[in-house]
Order: C-alpha cells, then sequence, then structure tokens
C-alpha cells in the first residue's frame, strides 16, 4: 500500500509541474489541440490517399476497420475502466484540485483512468504505421498522437499515469486491429515492392510525404490562429 501511495505521490508531482501556464497563447493553443476538429483537415487528405492507393472496397475496409477499433478502444476507457477504476481526474480530485492550472473553468468528468485521447490517438497512430510502412511517417504520426495527449495534462484533465497507460493501450489495439484487418481482408502477404516511389505497402511516398507537409501545415495554421484570436 505505501509502494502504491509513493508512485501516486510521483504522478501527481510530475503532472502539476507538466500542468497549465500563464500564456493566453499557450491556452489557445492548447484548447485548438486537443480538439478532434482541429484535424479535419488531415482526416480529409487520409481518406484521399486511402482511396487514391487502394480500391474503394480496400479503402472501406481499411476505414471500418478505423471505426470499428476507435470505438472498441474508447468503450474500454470509457464504458469499463473508467467507471470500474474510478480515479479522481486531477481538475476533480478533492485533494489537489485546487492546486491545478484549468483552462476556461474546463475540468471534465470525473474519471480519468485511463486517458481516451492517449489510448485512440496512438491506436490510431499505431494501426496507419503498420498499414503505410513508411518510417518517417510512423514518426510524425506518434509524434501527432503525443502532442495531442499532452494537452490533456496542460489543461489538467489527466495525470501522467493515465498517459501513459492510454498509450499501451493504444498501441496494443492499434497492432491487434491490424492483424485482424490483415486477417480477415487481406489473405495474401504484402506485395513486397518497396522502391524509390512505393512503400513495402503498396502505397506512394509522394503521397504520405505530402500528408506529412499537411500534418504541420496544421500545426502552423493552429498556432496562427491561437495567436491572432481567442476561443470563447
Amino acid at each position: 500500500m505505501n509502494h502504491l501511495l509513493g508512485i501516486t505521490d510521483i504522478d501527481r508531482t510530475i503532472t502539476l509541474s507538466l500542468n497549465g501556464s500563464q500564456s493566453i497563447f499557450w491556452d489557445n493553443l492548447i484548447i485548438y489541440l486537443t480538439n478532434t476538429f482541429s484535424w479535419s483537415l488531415l482526416m480529409i487528405v487520409l481518406l484521399y490517399i486511402l482511396f487514391r492507393n487502394n480500391s474503394p472496397k480496400d479503402a472501406l475496409f481499411i476505414l471500418l476497420t478505423i471505426g470499428l477499433m476507435i470505438f472498441f478502444t474508447d468503450r474500454i476507457c470509457s464504458g469499463i475502466v473508467k467507471p470500474g477504476v474510478a480515479r479522481w481526474r486531477p481538475s476533480c480530485d478533492p485533494d489537489i484540485m485546487y492546486m491545478v492550472d484549468v483552462v476556461r473553468n474546463y475540468r471534465s468528468h470525473r474519471y480519468g483512468f485511463f486517458s481516451g485521447h492517449a489510448s485512440n490517438t496512438m491506436c490510431v497512430a499505431m494501426f496507419l504505421s503498420w498499414i503505410f510502412r513508411y518510417r518517417k511517417l510512423t514518426i510524425v504520426l506518434f509524434l501527432w498522437s503525443f502532442i495531442a495527449t499532452y494537452t490533456r495534462i496542460y489543461l489538467g484533465v489527466h495525470y501522467v499515469g493515465d498517459i501513459l497507460v492510454g498509450f499501451i493501450v493504444g498501441m496494443l489495439s492499434g497492432y491487434l486491429f491490424y492483424r485482424l484487418y490483415h486477417f480477415v481482408f487481406i489473405r495474401e502477404s504484402l506485395p513486397h515492392r518497396e522502391s524509390d516511389q512505393y512503400t513495402i505497402s503498396g502505397y506512394l511516398k509522394s503521397d504520405l510525404d505530402r500528408f506529412i507537409v499537411i500534418v504541420f501545415v496544421n500545426y502552423i495554421i493552429l498556432i496562427i490562429l491561437s495567436l491572432f484570436t481567442g476561443i470563447q
């Protein structure tokens, strides 16, 4: 029990050290980054890449798998673990809630273990990394997941421990659903045609490079919006 209390104290200390700031710019940017709709442009480009590099049927199978994966991962998190474990979010924890720097009085719902943002973004990053098999994009996808998830610590709605467990669940879910997709929809092995133009899974590297550019363009747009607009 003392060992668990020690881990909890460390988790709280690290979380409070990473939580919040006194900057309006960072508050604005974090609110944008944590909002799923801020990534609409990436979703559109992803659809373009999937349908351009696959038959319509195969692209739909991939999207179906992603949808089922997110639903499955989110239900484990929000439907089973959060109400079962019932661990307070930092922003709602009676012991430290008034020490937490919250943004615009946003405290979210009561329980936060484990992080749905961490598990959902990480399972998508993991799944797409296996689908595309392109190292540069894998790094960018994982970076996107880390940044999107850090926003939850900044906002005070998750402990670092919530995030780490969410990452683990997301990685496992992403890999398992890739194997499920491969077993159900792709009976043959990868086409093994990696070249200067194609990845080993048959995607045009130029398309994936464009996707990487769009990720960073999206960040730049959000930064500009954070500098020149307020979020009510």
